[in-house]
Protein backbone atom coordinates (compact mmCIF):
# COMPACT_ATOMS: atom_id res chain seq x y z
CA UNK A 1 0.00 0.00 0.00
CA UNK A 2 1.10 3.77 -0.85
CA UNK A 3 -0.17 6.23 1.39
CA UNK A 4 -0.19 10.23 1.17
CA UNK A 5 -2.51 13.02 0.54
CA UNK A 6 -4.05 15.32 -2.20
CA UNK A 7 -3.07 18.73 -1.91
CA UNK A 8 -4.24 22.09 -3.40
CA UNK A 9 -6.57 22.52 -0.61
CA UNK A 10 -7.50 18.71 0.79
CA UNK A 11 -8.77 17.35 -2.12
CA UNK A 12 -11.31 14.94 -1.51
CA UNK A 13 -13.04 12.80 -4.67
CA UNK A 14 -9.88 12.38 -6.64
CA UNK A 15 -8.72 9.75 -8.56
CA UNK A 16 -5.30 8.82 -7.59
CA UNK A 17 -3.16 6.01 -10.53
CA UNK A 18 0.10 4.47 -10.82
CA UNK A 19 1.26 5.41 -14.69
CA UNK A 20 3.05 1.95 -15.29
CA UNK A 21 3.29 1.86 -18.49
CA UNK A 22 4.27 5.71 -19.03
CA UNK A 23 1.68 6.67 -21.75
CA UNK A 24 -0.12 9.45 -18.94
CA UNK A 25 -3.44 7.24 -19.49
CA UNK A 26 -5.05 5.57 -17.23
CA UNK A 27 -5.66 1.91 -18.09
CA UNK A 28 -7.79 -0.41 -16.63
CA UNK A 29 -4.75 -2.56 -15.55
CA UNK A 30 -3.01 0.54 -13.26
CA UNK A 31 -3.79 0.77 -9.79
CA UNK A 32 -6.21 3.54 -8.73
CA UNK A 33 -8.36 4.95 -5.63
CA UNK A 34 -9.90 7.82 -4.40
CA UNK A 35 -8.82 10.37 -2.01
CA UNK A 36 -10.94 10.84 0.84
CA UNK A 37 -11.39 13.28 3.56
CA UNK A 38 -8.40 15.40 4.37
CA UNK A 39 -7.11 14.68 0.82
CA UNK A 40 -5.63 11.26 2.26
CA UNK A 41 -5.27 8.28 -0.53
CA UNK A 42 -4.04 4.88 -0.20
CA UNK A 43 -3.55 3.05 -3.23
CA UNK A 44 -3.14 -0.91 -2.48
CA UNK A 45 -0.41 -2.30 -5.11
CA UNK A 46 0.75 -5.92 -5.53
CA UNK A 47 4.29 -6.72 -5.38
CA UNK A 48 5.40 -5.97 -9.21
CA UNK A 49 3.52 -2.64 -9.34
CA UNK A 50 5.75 -1.48 -5.51
CA UNK A 51 8.62 -2.45 -7.77
CA UNK A 52 7.59 -0.29 -9.96
CA UNK A 53 6.98 2.62 -7.90
CA UNK A 54 10.23 4.18 -7.82
CA UNK A 55 10.09 4.31 -11.89
CA UNK A 56 6.46 5.31 -12.36
CA UNK A 57 4.69 8.78 -12.30
CA UNK A 58 1.89 8.86 -9.79
CA UNK A 59 -1.04 11.07 -11.18
CA UNK A 60 -3.95 12.78 -9.88
CA UNK A 61 -7.41 13.23 -11.37
CA UNK A 62 -8.98 16.06 -10.14
CA UNK A 63 -12.95 15.81 -11.77
CA UNK A 64 -15.44 18.13 -11.78
CA UNK A 65 -17.79 17.51 -8.52
CA UNK A 66 -14.88 16.42 -6.52
CA UNK A 67 -14.39 18.53 -2.98
CA UNK A 68 -11.36 20.89 -2.68
CA UNK A 69 -12.08 21.22 1.25
CA UNK A 70 -10.80 25.09 1.17
CA UNK A 71 -12.64 26.44 -2.17
CA UNK A 72 -15.45 24.03 -2.26
CA UNK A 73 -16.79 21.93 -5.31
CA UNK A 74 -14.27 21.25 -8.29
CA UNK A 75 -16.01 23.14 -11.33
CA UNK A 76 -13.04 22.64 -14.38
CA UNK A 77 -11.13 19.48 -13.96
CA UNK A 78 -7.45 19.29 -13.46
CA UNK A 79 -4.80 16.90 -13.37
CA UNK A 80 -1.67 16.55 -10.60
CA UNK A 81 1.27 14.47 -10.37
CA UNK A 82 4.55 13.78 -8.86
CA UNK A 83 7.59 12.44 -10.52
CA UNK A 84 9.41 9.01 -10.11
CA UNK A 85 11.54 9.02 -7.39
CA UNK A 86 14.16 6.87 -8.50
CA UNK A 87 15.26 5.63 -5.42
CA UNK A 88 13.86 2.92 -3.02
CA UNK A 89 10.29 4.07 -1.02
CA UNK A 90 9.40 2.24 1.72
CA UNK A 91 6.09 1.32 2.85
CA UNK A 92 5.50 3.88 5.19
CA UNK A 93 6.53 6.67 3.33
CA UNK A 94 4.26 9.26 2.31
CA UNK A 95 3.81 11.03 -1.20
CA UNK A 96 2.17 13.93 -1.00
CA UNK A 97 0.61 15.22 -4.90
CA UNK A 98 0.41 19.16 -5.21
CA UNK A 99 0.13 22.28 -7.77
CA UNK A 100 3.87 22.19 -6.82
CA UNK A 101 5.22 18.27 -7.19
CA UNK A 102 3.03 19.07 -10.44
CA UNK A 103 5.19 21.92 -11.34
CA UNK A 104 8.58 19.69 -11.75
CA UNK A 105 6.83 16.84 -13.49
CA UNK A 106 5.58 18.88 -15.99
CA UNK A 107 8.58 20.82 -16.50
CA UNK A 108 10.37 17.68 -16.46
CA UNK A 109 7.97 16.09 -18.86
CA UNK A 110 8.66 19.15 -21.26
CA UNK A 111 12.57 18.81 -21.23
CA UNK A 112 12.49 15.13 -21.90
CA UNK A 113 10.07 14.81 -24.54
CA UNK A 114 11.11 17.91 -26.56
CA UNK A 115 12.63 15.53 -29.14
CA UNK A 116 10.97 12.34 -28.33
CA UNK A 117 6.98 12.74 -26.64
CA UNK A 118 7.43 9.42 -25.71
CA UNK A 119 8.65 8.65 -22.54
CA UNK A 120 9.94 5.07 -21.14
CA UNK A 121 7.35 2.31 -19.21
CA UNK A 122 8.23 1.05 -15.64
CA UNK A 123 10.27 -1.74 -17.47
CA UNK A 124 11.98 -0.08 -20.22
CA UNK A 125 13.45 2.92 -17.57
CA UNK A 126 14.29 0.35 -15.05
CA UNK A 127 16.56 -1.08 -17.77
CA UNK A 128 17.45 1.78 -19.82
CA UNK A 129 20.30 3.94 -17.30
CA UNK A 130 20.80 6.63 -19.69
CA UNK A 131 17.39 7.50 -19.85
CA UNK A 132 17.44 7.24 -16.07
CA UNK A 133 20.34 9.64 -15.48
CA UNK A 134 18.48 12.09 -17.26
CA UNK A 135 15.54 12.22 -16.17
CA UNK A 136 17.01 12.35 -13.45
CA UNK A 137 19.82 15.44 -14.37
CA UNK A 138 16.29 16.92 -15.08
CA UNK A 139 14.89 16.41 -11.74
CA UNK A 140 17.50 17.94 -10.41
CA UNK A 141 17.50 20.96 -12.42
CA UNK A 142 13.79 21.60 -12.65
CA UNK A 143 13.58 21.69 -8.82
CA UNK A 144 16.34 23.92 -8.80
CA UNK A 145 13.91 26.12 -11.28
CA UNK A 146 11.32 26.15 -9.08
CA UNK A 147 13.12 26.38 -6.03
CA UNK A 148 14.48 29.69 -7.49
CA UNK A 149 11.50 30.88 -9.04
CA UNK A 150 9.07 30.89 -5.52
CA UNK A 151 11.79 30.63 -3.36
CA UNK A 152 10.60 27.29 -1.34
CA UNK A 153 13.13 24.48 -0.38
CA UNK A 154 12.65 21.19 -1.91
CA UNK A 155 11.22 19.79 1.54
CA UNK A 156 8.62 22.49 1.73
CA UNK A 157 7.34 21.36 -1.45
CA UNK A 158 6.99 18.01 -0.90
CA UNK A 159 5.69 18.46 2.56
CA UNK A 160 1.71 18.98 3.63
CA UNK A 161 2.01 22.60 3.87
CA UNK A 162 -2.19 23.06 4.89
CA UNK A 163 -0.88 20.72 7.97
CA UNK A 164 2.27 22.44 8.83
CA UNK A 165 0.41 26.07 8.21
CA UNK A 166 2.77 27.27 5.67
CA UNK A 167 1.34 29.87 4.05
CA UNK A 168 3.85 31.10 1.69
CA UNK A 169 3.71 27.45 0.38
CA UNK A 170 -0.44 27.63 0.25
CA UNK A 171 -0.12 30.94 -1.48
CA UNK A 172 2.04 29.89 -3.99
CA UNK A 173 0.41 27.01 -4.31
CA UNK A 174 -3.20 28.34 -5.14
CA UNK A 175 -1.44 30.60 -7.67
CA UNK A 176 -0.04 27.47 -9.07
CA UNK A 177 -2.98 25.23 -9.44
CA UNK A 178 -5.25 28.27 -10.72
CA UNK A 179 -2.05 28.66 -13.87
CA UNK A 180 -2.86 24.45 -13.95
CA UNK A 181 -5.94 24.56 -15.11
CA UNK A 182 -5.33 27.45 -17.50
CA UNK A 183 -2.69 26.13 -18.64
CA UNK A 184 -4.23 22.87 -19.40
CA UNK A 185 -7.06 24.53 -20.89
CA UNK A 186 -5.15 26.41 -23.40
CA UNK A 187 -3.21 23.15 -24.17
CA UNK A 188 -5.80 21.38 -25.02
CA UNK A 189 -7.26 24.18 -27.50
CA UNK A 190 -3.33 23.94 -29.32
CA UNK A 191 -4.12 20.22 -29.67
CA UNK A 192 -6.94 20.90 -31.73
CA UNK A 193 -5.55 23.56 -33.62
CA UNK A 194 -2.50 21.73 -34.23
CA UNK A 195 -3.44 17.84 -34.67
CA UNK A 196 -0.33 17.19 -36.01
CA UNK A 197 1.91 18.40 -33.44
CA UNK A 198 4.48 16.13 -31.76
CA UNK A 199 4.57 17.35 -28.46
CA UNK A 200 2.46 20.97 -26.64
CA UNK A 201 3.20 22.63 -23.57
CA UNK A 202 1.78 25.70 -22.15
CA UNK A 203 2.44 27.13 -18.63
CA UNK A 204 0.50 29.68 -16.98
CA UNK A 205 2.53 31.58 -13.92
CA UNK A 206 2.21 34.66 -12.39
CA UNK A 207 5.67 37.05 -11.93
CA UNK A 208 7.06 36.57 -8.38
CA UNK A 209 9.38 39.80 -9.42
CA UNK A 210 12.91 38.91 -10.86
CA UNK A 211 12.28 42.32 -13.27
CA UNK A 212 12.45 40.96 -16.04
CA UNK A 213 9.98 41.17 -18.95
CA UNK A 214 8.58 38.10 -18.52
CA UNK A 215 8.50 38.24 -14.51
CA UNK A 216 7.07 40.93 -13.49
CA UNK A 217 5.80 40.26 -9.43
CA UNK A 218 2.25 39.89 -9.83
CA UNK A 219 1.79 40.15 -13.51
CA UNK A 220 -0.19 36.77 -14.88
CA UNK A 221 1.68 35.21 -18.06
CA UNK A 222 1.36 32.23 -20.65
CA UNK A 223 4.26 30.79 -22.02
CA UNK A 224 3.16 27.90 -24.85
CA UNK A 225 5.25 25.54 -27.63
CA UNK A 226 4.24 23.79 -29.93
CA UNK A 227 6.65 21.25 -31.57
CA UNK A 228 5.62 19.98 -35.63
CA UNK A 229 7.25 18.50 -37.94
CA UNK A 230 8.35 21.46 -39.94
CA UNK A 231 9.74 22.89 -36.92
CA UNK A 232 8.54 24.84 -33.14
CA UNK A 233 6.84 27.78 -32.36
CA UNK A 234 6.63 29.58 -28.92
CA UNK A 235 4.28 32.56 -27.51
CA UNK A 236 4.39 34.58 -24.41
CA UNK A 237 2.06 36.83 -23.68
CA UNK A 238 0.34 38.74 -20.49
CA UNK A 239 -3.09 37.14 -18.92
CA UNK A 240 -5.43 39.33 -17.16
CA UNK A 241 -6.43 38.37 -13.93
CA UNK A 242 -8.82 36.25 -14.21
CA UNK A 243 -6.79 34.71 -16.82
CA UNK A 244 -9.26 34.55 -19.80
CA UNK A 245 -8.18 37.41 -21.80
CA UNK A 246 -4.86 38.09 -23.43
CA UNK A 247 -4.00 41.65 -22.17
CA UNK A 248 -0.81 41.33 -24.80
CA UNK A 249 1.52 39.37 -26.81
CA UNK A 250 5.56 40.11 -25.79
CA UNK A 251 6.97 37.16 -27.96
CA UNK A 252 6.04 35.27 -30.75
CA UNK A 253 8.75 33.13 -32.45
CA UNK A 254 8.87 30.35 -34.96
CA UNK A 255 11.48 28.04 -35.79
CA UNK A 256 11.98 25.64 -39.03
CA UNK A 257 14.62 23.39 -39.37
CA UNK A 258 16.19 21.42 -42.11
CA UNK A 259 19.62 19.57 -42.87
CA UNK A 260 22.45 21.79 -44.09
CA UNK A 261 24.94 19.20 -45.54
CA UNK A 262 26.25 17.75 -42.63
CA UNK A 263 25.29 20.25 -40.36
CA UNK A 264 21.85 21.80 -39.58
CA UNK A 265 20.03 25.01 -40.68
CA UNK A 266 17.92 26.78 -38.33
CA UNK A 267 15.66 29.65 -39.47
CA UNK A 268 14.02 31.67 -36.39
CA UNK A 269 11.82 34.47 -37.10
CA UNK A 270 10.20 36.32 -34.22
CA UNK A 271 8.13 39.20 -33.24
CA UNK A 272 8.59 40.84 -30.25
CA UNK A 273 7.26 43.91 -28.20
CA UNK A 274 8.08 44.39 -24.75
CA UNK A 275 7.33 48.43 -24.52
CA UNK A 276 3.64 49.21 -23.17
CA UNK A 277 3.96 52.86 -24.66
CA UNK A 278 4.30 50.78 -28.32
CA UNK A 279 1.64 48.86 -29.98
CA UNK A 280 3.67 47.68 -33.23
CA UNK A 281 6.37 44.85 -32.91
CA UNK A 282 9.86 44.61 -34.08
CA UNK A 283 10.00 41.51 -36.71
CA UNK A 284 13.50 39.32 -36.08
CA UNK A 285 15.24 36.93 -38.65
CA UNK A 286 18.33 34.56 -38.16
CA UNK A 287 19.63 31.98 -39.37
CA UNK A 288 21.69 29.22 -37.64
CA UNK A 289 24.28 26.77 -38.95
CA UNK A 290 24.90 23.98 -36.36
CA UNK A 291 27.11 21.03 -36.06
CA UNK A 292 28.74 18.76 -33.75
CA UNK A 293 32.32 17.66 -33.90
CA UNK A 294 34.93 16.23 -31.29
CA UNK A 295 31.83 16.64 -28.79
CA UNK A 296 31.09 20.42 -28.63
CA UNK A 297 28.57 21.82 -30.70
CA UNK A 298 29.04 24.51 -32.64
CA UNK A 299 26.98 27.24 -33.66
CA UNK A 300 27.11 30.49 -36.23
CA UNK A 301 24.17 32.45 -36.15
CA UNK A 302 23.21 35.39 -38.61
CA UNK A 303 20.93 38.17 -37.28
CA UNK A 304 19.48 40.14 -40.37
CA UNK A 305 18.03 43.66 -39.10
CA UNK A 306 14.43 44.44 -40.41
CA UNK A 307 13.53 47.92 -40.50
CA UNK A 308 9.65 47.32 -40.65
CA UNK A 309 7.48 46.82 -37.84
CA UNK A 310 4.58 45.19 -37.83
CA UNK A 311 1.33 45.79 -35.86
CA UNK A 312 0.54 41.60 -35.69
CA UNK A 313 3.18 39.74 -34.64
CA UNK A 314 2.20 36.97 -36.76
CA UNK A 315 3.07 38.91 -39.71
CA UNK A 316 6.76 38.99 -38.81
CA UNK A 317 6.52 35.05 -38.85
CA UNK A 318 5.52 34.47 -42.11
CA UNK A 319 7.96 32.19 -44.32
CA UNK A 320 7.02 34.57 -47.35
CA UNK A 321 8.84 37.44 -45.75
CA UNK A 322 12.01 36.89 -47.47
CA UNK A 323 15.47 37.52 -44.98
CA UNK A 324 16.37 41.34 -45.34
CA UNK A 325 19.38 42.41 -46.94
CA UNK A 326 21.07 44.37 -44.34
CA UNK A 327 22.88 42.10 -41.47
CA UNK A 328 23.23 42.75 -37.91
CA UNK A 329 25.29 40.93 -35.59
CA UNK A 330 27.26 37.59 -36.34
CA UNK A 331 27.76 35.41 -33.28
CA UNK A 332 29.61 32.30 -32.32
CA UNK A 333 28.20 29.44 -29.73
CA UNK A 334 30.20 26.46 -28.33
CA UNK A 335 28.54 23.98 -25.72
CA UNK A 336 30.65 21.36 -24.32
CA UNK A 337 30.44 19.23 -21.75
CA UNK A 338 33.34 17.94 -19.17
CA UNK A 339 31.92 15.24 -16.78
CA UNK A 340 29.65 16.96 -14.49
CA UNK A 341 29.82 20.22 -15.69
CA UNK A 342 28.57 21.52 -18.70
CA UNK A 343 29.76 25.08 -20.61
CA UNK A 344 28.16 27.36 -22.71
CA UNK A 345 30.59 30.30 -24.40
CA UNK A 346 28.94 33.51 -26.89
CA UNK A 347 31.10 35.27 -28.74
CA UNK A 348 29.41 38.45 -30.56
CA UNK A 349 30.49 40.35 -33.52
CA UNK A 350 29.38 44.22 -35.46
CA UNK A 351 29.45 44.71 -39.12
CA UNK A 352 32.24 47.27 -38.60
CA UNK A 353 34.54 44.18 -36.88
CA UNK A 354 37.23 42.10 -38.84
CA UNK A 355 35.63 39.05 -38.26
CA UNK A 356 32.22 39.87 -38.92
CA UNK A 357 33.88 40.82 -42.30
CA UNK A 358 36.08 37.61 -42.68
CA UNK A 359 32.29 35.89 -42.83
CA UNK A 360 30.77 37.99 -45.48
CA UNK A 361 30.30 35.33 -47.58
CA UNK A 362 27.91 33.28 -44.51
CA UNK A 363 24.25 35.09 -45.22
CA UNK A 364 21.16 33.70 -47.00
CA UNK A 365 22.38 30.19 -46.16
CA UNK A 366 19.40 27.78 -47.49
CA UNK A 367 20.93 27.33 -50.69
CA UNK A 368 24.45 27.42 -50.16
CA UNK A 369 25.89 23.96 -47.77
CA UNK A 370 27.61 22.66 -51.39
CA UNK A 371 28.89 26.51 -51.69
CA UNK A 372 30.27 26.98 -48.08
CA UNK A 373 32.30 24.52 -45.88
CA UNK A 374 31.20 24.79 -42.01
CA UNK A 375 34.18 22.97 -41.23
CA UNK A 376 36.16 26.51 -41.68
CA UNK A 377 34.15 28.13 -38.96
CA UNK A 378 34.49 25.83 -36.95
CA UNK A 379 38.14 26.27 -36.46
CA UNK A 380 37.33 30.21 -36.14
CA UNK A 381 35.35 29.10 -33.26
CA UNK A 382 37.67 26.42 -31.89
CA UNK A 383 40.30 29.25 -31.83
CA UNK A 384 38.31 32.18 -30.45
CA UNK A 385 38.44 30.96 -26.66
CA UNK A 386 35.97 28.86 -26.40
CA UNK A 387 36.99 27.53 -22.89
CA UNK A 388 35.65 28.87 -19.59
CA UNK A 389 39.22 29.77 -18.73
CA UNK A 390 40.52 30.72 -21.92
CA UNK A 391 41.02 34.44 -22.65
CA UNK A 392 38.89 35.59 -25.78
CA UNK A 393 41.51 35.48 -28.46
CA UNK A 394 39.23 37.25 -30.80
CA UNK A 395 39.14 41.14 -31.38
CA UNK A 396 37.72 43.30 -31.10
CA UNK A 397 33.66 42.18 -30.43
CA UNK A 398 30.94 43.61 -29.41
CA UNK A 399 30.40 41.27 -26.01
CA UNK A 400 30.88 37.84 -25.17
CA UNK A 401 29.97 35.61 -22.35
CA UNK A 402 30.70 32.32 -21.02
CA UNK A 403 29.05 30.22 -18.32
CA UNK A 404 29.95 26.70 -16.16
CA UNK A 405 27.45 25.07 -14.58
CA UNK A 406 28.95 22.06 -12.38
CA UNK A 407 26.60 19.36 -11.40
CA UNK A 408 29.02 16.81 -9.22
CA UNK A 409 27.47 17.80 -6.43
CA UNK A 410 25.22 20.75 -5.03
CA UNK A 411 25.07 22.94 -8.33
CA UNK A 412 27.45 25.99 -8.94
CA UNK A 413 26.63 27.78 -11.92
CA UNK A 414 29.49 31.07 -12.85
CA UNK A 415 29.06 33.52 -15.14
CA UNK A 416 31.35 35.69 -16.75
CA UNK A 417 30.94 38.69 -19.21
CA UNK A 418 33.50 40.52 -20.67
CA UNK A 419 32.24 43.82 -18.68
CA UNK A 420 34.43 42.31 -16.01
CA UNK A 421 31.20 41.39 -13.86
CA UNK A 422 31.37 37.59 -12.70
CA UNK A 423 28.49 35.66 -10.74
CA UNK A 424 28.60 32.61 -9.08
CA UNK A 425 25.19 30.86 -7.70
CA UNK A 426 25.13 28.07 -5.29
CA UNK A 427 22.57 25.84 -4.91
CA UNK A 428 22.05 25.14 -0.54
CA UNK A 429 21.58 21.65 1.00
CA UNK A 430 18.02 22.60 1.58
CA UNK A 431 17.81 23.76 -2.16
CA UNK A 432 17.42 27.26 -2.04
CA UNK A 433 20.19 29.68 -4.00
CA UNK A 434 23.21 32.07 -3.02
CA UNK A 435 24.36 34.25 -5.64
CA UNK A 436 27.51 35.77 -5.21
CA UNK A 437 29.59 38.33 -7.19
CA UNK A 438 33.28 38.57 -7.61
CA UNK A 439 35.44 42.09 -9.17
CA UNK A 440 38.21 40.10 -9.21
CA UNK A 441 37.53 37.50 -11.81
CA UNK A 442 36.48 34.74 -9.29
CA UNK A 443 39.39 34.96 -6.77
CA UNK A 444 37.27 36.70 -4.16
CA UNK A 445 33.60 36.23 -3.91
CA UNK A 446 30.80 38.34 -1.78
CA UNK A 447 27.58 40.23 -1.91
CA UNK A 448 26.08 41.59 -5.18
CA UNK A 449 25.32 44.62 -3.53
CA UNK A 450 21.76 46.69 -4.68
Amino acid sequence: MQAGKVIDGYVNGATVWLDINGNHLKDADEPSTLSKAAGAYQLELSESQRDCLPYATLYVDVPVGAVDEDSGVVKEAYQMAIAPRFQPIKIDQVLNISPLTTAIWDQVRTRITANDPKLSSCDQLRQNQSLREAMIYELKTVMGDLVRRHNLSEARIHDDFIKSKDTQSYTVAQDIVKGLKAGYAYKQKLHAQYPDASYIRAEVYRGRGSNSYSDVAGVWYRNSSVWRPTGYQNESVVLSEDLSKTLRVLNLRSQAEQAWGSAKLKITRTGYNFETNVSSFRCVIDEAIEQVKDGVTYVLVVDYTDPKREDDPLACLQESRALPSEIGQRHYYAYYRVGQVSFTNNLRFDPQHPEHIALKDWFKLQAKSSQLDFNSVISRIAGSGIRFDEEVKITPFSSWYKRSTDDTGLRVTVEKWDTGSWTRTSTLTDGTSRTECSADRGKTWGSCGG
